[in-house]
């Protein structure tokens, strides 16, 4: 299990099983899309608490207004003009994906690269898996497959030559691309199952919620109490408003929806100033100096 916790590909095997068991589970539309909504408020407000140090430091750095003020017109910008969030989220989980595994400033020369090979491929392997989505699907199918290939082949190239550069093998490589491979599995995987748009978010927020298990380790048993506590008692809290609105006579869902779409724009660009998981030019933007490890 402390792998499944700890390692880049076994939190995210979890993840997925966590997900394919939830969305088995839950049959009945409004359980279903009560409790995704529901997750994902309790992910946002985390996500606010735990950075609110982070908020509080980019209020005071007055250096920081040009950029802030940019990254506020992109959220009225992406609101206002209905940008899909369809596509708005494949953009962040992409970074997440490929960012996330950011070992330090030290580290940002040698696999900048390849980390932006692995957010291209992330990105296409995610429009693919969603190429009958209706807001995806205005994209050419043999677009997003040609994307996939490219993608693929720039990831392969890069990942061999910092292979060789750092004296390691081709298999050293391969293995370096362990969440890639599953990730292209998934792909494969929807040819034979539909995988819809609402189940890849459950799946980021299933994946945020175990990620930071190995960080608090580290920090001592008080941590963790406090952020299982916080994570059970958010999540129970929304999930009581959403089924207690699903339980009522019209088991009408759609201000909840309409709250989740908001907030999910917010949490979404606001996360390019509060979070590491970004290339490091978005990261050193609003993190003047060397970039953080996470």
């Amino acid at each position: 299990m402390r792998a499944l916790l700890v390692g880049d590909l076994g939190s995210r095997l979890l993840a997925i099983a966590l997900t394919v068991a939830m969305a088995l589970v839950l049959q009945d539309w409004n359980l279903w899309i009560g409790f995704v909504i529901s997750f994902g408020f309790a992910h946002y407000l985390l996500s606010f608490w735990y950075a609110r140090k982070r908020i509080g430091a980019l209020a005071r750095d007055r250096d920081l207004a040009v950029p802030l003020l940019g990254l506020g017109t992109l959220l009225l910008l992406v609101v206002f003009l209905r940008f899909p969030l369809e596509i708005y989220f494949g953009i962040h989980h992409a970074c997440n994906e490929a960012y996330l595994r950011r070992r330090g400033p030290a580290d940002e020369d040698r696999t900048g690269r390849l980390a932006a090979a692995r957010g291209l491929l992330h990105l296409a392997a995610y429009l693919c898996i969603l190429r009958d989505d209706t807001r995806v699907s205005v994209i050419p199918e043999p677009a997003l497959w040609g994307l996939l290939v490219l993608s693929l082949g720039v990831l392969l190239h890069q990942a061999v030559d910092d292979a060789r550069k750092a004296g390691d093998g081709f298999a050293a490589a391969l293995r370096d691309l362990s969440v890639e491979w599953l990730m292209l599995a998934v792909v494969l995987a929807s040819f034979l199952v539909e995988i819809t748009f609402l189940q890849l978010v459950l799946y980021h927020f299933v994946l945020w919620t175990i990620v930071p298990v190995r960080i608090l380790r580290q920090q001592g048993g008080g941590a963790m109490v406090e952020y299982s506590v916080l994570t059970v008692g958010a999540l129970a809290l929304f999930l009581a408003l959403a089924l207690l609105q699903a339980a009522g006579e019209r088991a009408d869902l759609g201000f909840w929806y309409a709250q989740f779409l908001l907030w999910s724009y917010v949490h979404i660009t606001t996360s390019f100033a509060l979070s590491a998981a970004h290339p490091a030019w978005i990261v050193k933007l609003f993190r003047p100096g060397p970039s953080p490890s996470r």
